[in-house]
């Protein structure tokens, strides 16, 4: 079924990040070498890839339940 499929292929993209997540949790945990210093900021890494996981969970909410994710506050406030 294309919806299996379209779940098992969001799952494993799911399964990516979280694996992003902590190796970025764990280089900025990696105390900092003066030699080398570093070229990216992890924390802002991290928050971008939690992001991009939160929405990556709502697609899977929305493929397993069938009904998108929607904010509950009214428009217009």
């Amino acid at each position: 079924n294309k919806m299996q499929i379209e779940l098992i292929i969001t799952l494993i993209f799911l399964f990516i990040e979280i694996g992003i997540i902590l190796y970025f949790y764990h280089k900025a945990k990696q105390p900092p070498d003066p030699a080398k210093p570093r070229m990216l900021n992890y924390g802002l890494l991290i928050i971008f890839f939690a992001l991009i996981f939160i929405a990556t969970l709502a697609h899977v909410v929305t493929l397993v339940t069938g009904n998108q994710v929607k904010p509950r506050r009214k428009r217009g406030m």
